[in-house]
């Protein structure tokens, strides 16, 4: 029985996980925050979570942390050209007139929703659960949703990129 090395394949079978790409907004100190975030799951049912993890001292991890809100705007099949225009972290002032070219509005919490994407979700930071990786955990009851049109969502591998850039 031949035993297979973790270590050799593990990155190319970590990136076989499925993955949505999503543009996560959320707005600090009257600053929107925005950036194209990949780890995303659905954590809970009652009450609704879900469970981020982004990159420990990014800038939009302490935006997010600070914030305590975020939404996550849900991006359709077709539209890769809309997600690379957030694939780095852009930081505008929460009265810009859009998102790098993109119509945004904000929730009642003051999260900005890109209104093109196919759907999206208001989230409350619930917990930060310690972890000992490269990535900090949130997890958020989700306060708010929405569907603004019937359609299949963006998943990174279908896309060039993979987490942390262009495929190999």
């Amino acid at each position: 029985m031949a035993v297979e090395s973790m270590t050799d394949v593990r990155d190319d079978a970590l990136r076989l996980l499925s993955n949505g790409l999503y543009v996560l907004t959320t707005v600090l100190d009257g600053m929107i925050h925005a950036a194209a975030v990949s780890w995303i799951t659905q954590a809970s049912f009652q009450p609704p979570l879900v469970l981020i993890a982004l990159r420990t001292n990014s800038r939009l991890a302490q935006a997010v942390q600070k914030s305590r809100r975020f939404a996550l705007n849900i991006l359709g099949a077709d539209q890769e050209a809309l997600a690379e225009h957030f694939l780095t972290h852009l930081t505008l002032p929460a009265d810009a007139l859009d998102l790098a070219g993109h119509d945004y509005r904000l929730t009642q919490g003051r999260c900005p929703l890109v209104t093109e994407a196919l759907g999206w979700l208001e989230c409350r930071v619930a917990a930060e659960p310690p972890t000992p990786g490269d990535h900090a955990l949130i997890l958020a009851e989700v306060t708010g949703a929405g569907i603004r049109r019937p359609g299949q969502p963006l998943v990174l591998w279908r896309t060039r990129w993979s987490y942390g850039g262009l495929r190999d």
